[in-house]
């Protein structure tokens, strides 16, 4: 496995517990359409989340939000149109009549101890 994808799922186990701690019932991960693929979707208080991970490796916790380069850069436009598309595409599938929203949880990973600080953006 590429280097940059065993931190993405690193971030992708972290993000998750974070979730359920914060009393959230992951649905599926990983989801696939023509259009991407949705890291986790999740459900609170009858509200479907449709999260993508972004994670960055640091050294430590340090002085994480005055980074050049931040997890939540990489979520473009782009990104962010292509997982509009398949959250709806995910509800008109499985006929979900509820409200459901694009999310992004940004990973700060320190590998070496194999933990992860996450900002949680609704």
């Amino acid at each position: 496995m590429a280097k940059h994808n065993e931190i993405g799922k690193i971030g992708e186990d972290i993000a998750r517990s974070f979730l359920m701690k914060h009393d959230f019932h992951i649905v599926e991960k990983n989801l696939r359409t023509k259009y991407g693929e949705t890291d986790i979707i999740a459900t609170k208080d009858n509200i479907y989340h449709f999260i993508e991970v972004k994670s960055l490796k640091v050294s430590d916790f340090n002085n994480m939000r005055s980074l050049s380069i931040r997890p939540e850069d990489n979520f473009t436009e782009d990104k962010q149109n292509k997982c509009r598309v398949s959250a709806q595409i995910y509800m008109q599938r499985f006929n979900k009549d509820v409200l459901y929203q694009i999310d992004l949880a940004c990973v700060y990973i320190v590998e070496e101890i194999r933990q992860g600080k996450v900002y949680f953006f609704q």
